[in-house]
């Protein structure tokens, strides 16, 4: 396994995206107190847990997508857009959409964990870095939203 093919911005994405699925997986985004008796829910708890698990999902094949093209480059996957970078971010945006579905399926502010309030910066920030990985890889301007970018 060569790791000479794997650049800074994309042990950023796929450890950014590592971090989401733990954050989904097992910390708190809802704590409920009744009384005495609390309870801490993660994302893929009920209710609405499909939405979370998709989320999981949809971030693990983002990690696989990665791995596959950097360690293994001869390696065809089938890609959607323009290339493997297009693909990525779809797939990103796929696990966006489902934590916002999670969220707004929820939306009771006084119920959030901290686990929903790092999942939705680690979520924004992973839509930012792999935005910021696609525009580099059309060659575009990687200022994404800067003064003066297109």
């Amino acid at each position: 396994m060569n790791t000479e093919n794997v650049s800074r911005q994309d042990w950023i994405m796929g450890g950014v995206a590592l971090l989401l699925i733990i954050d989904l997986l097992f910390l708190p985004w809802f704590s409920i107190s009744v009384g005495p008796i609390s309870l801490s829910l993660t994302a893929t708890d009920a209710p609405d847990g499909w939405a979370g698990l998709f989320a999981v999902l949809a971030s693990l094949v983002l990690i696989a997508d990665l791995a596959i093209e950097r360690f293994s480059p001869q390696t065809t996957v089938p890609s959607m857009g323009s290339g493997r970078t297009d693909t990525r971010f779809i797939i990103v945006c796929v696990a966006a959409v489902f934590v916002a579905l999670k969220f707004l399926l929820q939306i009771h502010f006084s119920e959030f964990g901290f686990g929903f309030y790092l999942g939705i910066i680690l979520t924004a920030v992973l839509v930012y870095v792999t935005l910021q990985a696609r525009g580099a890889s059309l060659g575009g301007n990687t200022n994404v939203g800067a003064p003066g970018s297109v």
